[in-house]
């Protein structure tokens, strides 16, 4: 190649050579190399390693480790977003779903195991109602006992003995206090019923799946 075209060729390549350079794309630096840079829902900027959710639908720009601005993602139309909310929450449900029947059969055989629980607890307070009912019974009989003493003295025309009157208030008091036991008792075991409701139930679908 003659020098006056060897010339012109490396004059032509160095006034292309920064055209080129603007015209070739950007190698976006990969994960761990960039920061997101978006606005929290109190209005405040944030800038992480990470994108959370609120993020992606907001809207965020893709920051370099020296803080520029590499790319710009704009907030998603608000029927998108409402999309992915909807996506996200029934992942969150499915997921939520899916550690609470792994739990129930950590702790469970099956349906027929939890009947069995539920029964074990319902004998239980059935065992302490029976008490509470036989203690209330004789609490009842020795009250009834001290109304006959004072209306035995009444009707004699001599005053109700204090000690009398005492042990009347005293049963009084102690009779309330058995009947809000097993008031309680029977609270309990609606409780036991609804609480081994649903996980019967569950069980019985996972067995059949």
């Amino acid at each position: 190649m003659r020098p006056s075209l060897l010339r012109r060729v490396l004059v032509a390549l160095l006034v292309l050579l920064p055209v080129l350079t603007l015209a070739a794309p950007k190698k976006e630096p990969a994960a761990g190399e960039v920061m997101y840079r978006y606005t929290t829902p109190d209005g405040n900027m944030a800038v992480s390693a990470t994108l959370n959710q609120q993020a992606i639908h907001a809207g965020y720009q893709v920051l370099d480790l020296n803080g520029q601005v590499i790319r710009r993602e704009p907030a998603a139309p608000p029927e998108e977003q409402a999309r992915r909310r909807e996506a996200m929450e029934a992942k969150r449900q499915a997921q939520q779903r899916a550690r609470q029947d792994k739990e129930l059969e950590r702790l469970y055989a099956g349906p027929e195991d939890a009947v069995r629980a539920r029964e074990r607890q319902m004998e239980a307070l059935d065992l302490r109602i029976s008490y509470a009912t036989n203690t209330l019974s004789q609490l009842e009989e020795k009250r009834d006992q001290e109304v006959s003493v004072a209306a035995r003295a009444e009707r004699a025309g001599r005053a109700v003995p204090d000690g009398t009157r005492e042990a009347i208030d005293g049963y009084e008091r102690r009779i309330a206090h058995v009947r809000q036991e097993i008031a309680g008792y029977e609270k309990d075991k609606q409780a036991v019923r609804e609480q081994y409701e649903p996980i019967i139930k569950r069980l019985e679908e996972l067995q059949d799946s």
